[in-house]
């Protein structure tokens, strides 16, 4: 209870924009999750798709969420945040209203690949949020946009989950219906928001109270102060920290090649190696997908409102550095339990394994965030989430490539525990050569 209370405190002690903000994200993330459950039953039922066809729904929808992300990151640094992310909520409004329109598959992937090409709000709603709150705030910030965001999806699914039991054709159009129309609402909310609290202007103050802070800590004016050498003003400031801008992009190129391989090796792999890994076992009945993820949403939460408040002053580097260890600790824990004989015991020990892969998804959404705001800055911040986002894009059309290839006779070891030895063999070293001392992070 007192952990609770903490959470809630710190949640109230940001002003009253970041808390609105917030709010609109957990219903933005209530319509994504909405639709997860029944797009593919309606493709299937109503479209006429195979289920082979219908799991290309997913490919196509990453596909528009890869060519958006870096798209709406540029828009996001070199014209406006908001304008970015209202363009990618215009993309989320028609794409459900494809769907909600559609009588044929090819009617459905137009919309599968419209709403991946919304999908880039994420990049500009980080932007936004980065943009809108101090380096303090951050902290706190990113961690309680990851647990909403986790907590609306779970409860989205859990809604859509009961339209797709009626396996009604018109309960699936009603659901992608008003998931566009919530997305309609939702962005004539934040154009309120904006106006009410004139946030544009509070972003462009921010910007230069970020850079005369960068100014003040910039090696240059550190030699001034202190009659250091010219050579260490050359290295010059960038995103908040006072090395080289070749050492900040390369750093910034390690976290990207991290991350795409925790979600090759990670994320994906929860609905494709995992999915795929319980059905085909024969005695794991087919609701034990629903059983995973109410686990998953609910530890993410419970997580999240526990280690928060505890983590958000630590060192965010070495807090990254943990998610692909708890990630393959995970697939083991659940390949383990999968060869107990009893359903109940499988279940009990799959789902401790999920526990931990929660574990690792809160870590991450603590620290990778604020890892990339330190990193790239303000002026950046676009570009950089875009740049995260085009890796799970592609994290996402490649996992499950991946676990179609091992599945299909080349499994040498279970597919799971391929993952896990992929999470520590290819994601961890380039979490591990991001330095850990930065100024901030």
């Amino acid at each position: 209870m007192e952990v609770a209370v903490r959470w809630v405190r710190e949640f109230m002690s940001l002003p009253d924009y970041l808390r609105t903000m917030l709010i609109v994200d957990l219903m933005c993330s209530f319509g994504i999750g909405l639709v997860m459950p029944i797009e593919l039953l309606f493709a299937t039922h109503s479209l006429g798709a195979t289920m082979s066809e219908a799991a290309l729904l997913v490919t196509i929808s990453s596909i528009g969420s890869l060519i958006s992300n870096p798209i709406i990151g540029w828009v996001s640094d070199r014209r406006s945040s908001w304008l970015a992310m209202h363009t990618a909520m215009i993309f989320s409004v028609i794409g459900p209203l494809i769907f909600t329109l559609a009588h044929d598959f090819t009617m459905g992937a137009v919309g599968a690949f419209v709403s991946g090409l919304g999908m880039g709000m994420q990049t500009s709603w980080s932007s936004i949020l980065t943009q809108i709150s101090t380096r303090e705030q951050h902290r706190i910030v990113y961690g309680i946009n990851q647990a909403e965001v986790n907590l609306g999806i779970g409860l989205g699914a859990a809604v859509g989950g009961l339209l797709a039991a009626g396996g009604q054709d018109y309960l699936y159009r009603w659901g992608f219906g008003g998931r566009a129309l919530g997305f309609a609402l939702l962005s004539l909310t934040l154009l309120v928001i904006e106006r009410h609290y004139d946030l544009r202007a509070l972003t462009a103050r921010l910007k230069v109270e970020f850079q005369e802070e960068d100014e003040k800590d910039s090696p240059a004016s550190a030699s001034a102060e202190d009659g250091s050498t010219a050579e260490s003003a050359q290295s010059g400031t960038y995103g908040g920290s006072t090395r080289s801008l070749t050492y900040v992009l390369v750093t910034m190129g390690l976290l990207v090649c991290g991350s795409f391989f925790m979600d090759l090796f990670g994320y994906s792999q929860f609905d494709a190696g995992l999915v795929t890994t319980l059905i085909s076992d024969q005695h794991i009945p087919r609701w034990s997908l629903s059983v995973v993820d109410v686990v998953n949403t609910f530890s993410v939460v419970i997580l999240n409102i526990i280690l928060l408040p505890r983590l958000k002053d630590h060192n965010h580097v070495r807090i990254l550095r943990t998610v692909p260890v708890f990630w393959a600790a995970a697939w083991i824990i659940i390949v383990l339990g999968l060869r107990l004989t009893t359903t109940f015991g499988a279940l009990t020990v799959a789902s401790l394994g999920i526990i931990v892969f929660g574990l690792g998804e809160v870590m991450m959404g603590i620290s990778q965030p604020v890892v990339a705001a330190e990193l790239a800055g303000p002026a950046y911040s676009g570009r950089m989430f875009g740049l995260l986002n085009t890796a799970a894009s592609l994290g996402y059309i490649f996992g499950p490539m991946f676990a179609s290839y091992i599945l299909a006779g080349h499994e040498t070891i279970p597919l799971l525990a391929m993952c896990a030895i992929g999470l520590i063999v290819v994601s961890l070293p380039w979490l591990l050569f991001i330095p850990s001392g930065e100024r901030r992070a």
